[in-house]
């Protein structure tokens, strides 16, 4: 994910996932703090309690103290049809002549092509959250244009 803006007391996230499993973003106050936490652990275990981060309820309780809105826009390829993406992948090693009866460069030239789709942010699922804060020194871990992988759900 990527900070695409910070204001007084909001940030915008861009985020872009890296994997079929990532999901869809979630506009929940909780997942937001997770994206957040992942800039200070430490901060929100001392403030929400230690291990909050995994905690659903502690989490969600502390969220909804620091977190005043959520809101996702600009989804793109949401939901991501993996099958889909595996066919289209499947037909363009066709169309350049490649055999799958041939497994070695059938296999390879998938998982490359495979690779491919996941680094080009216009063909995998993608979403802006804006988080609007009521403690805003949690966007001093998200300076415009930082940017970080994350596992958050929620």
């Amino acid at each position: 994910m990527r900070v695409t803006r910070v204001t007084d007391d909001t940030v915008e996230l861009t985020l872009v996932a890296i994997h079929p499993d990532s999901g869809e973003p979630s506009g929940s106050a909780a997942f937001a703090m997770r994206l957040l936490a992942d800039t200070d652990l430490e901060r929100l275990d001392r403030e929400a309690g230690k291990g909050a981060y995994w905690d659903p309820d502690a989490l969600a309780r502390y969220a909804h103290r620091v977190i005043t809105a959520v809101s996702v826009t600009g989804r793109r390829n949401m939901p991501f049809d993996e099958e889909a993406a595996r066919r289209r992948i499947e037909d363009e090693l066709r169309n350049r002549g490649l055999d799958p009866a041939d497994a070695a460069a059938w296999q390879n030239a998938f998982l490359d092509a495979w690779r491919d789709l996941w680094r080009n942010p216009d063909r995998v699922p993608s979403a802006v959250l804006e988080i609007r804060l009521a403690d805003p020194t949690w966007l001093t871990g998200a300076p415009l244009d930082r940017e970080w992988d994350t596992a958050a759900y929620g």
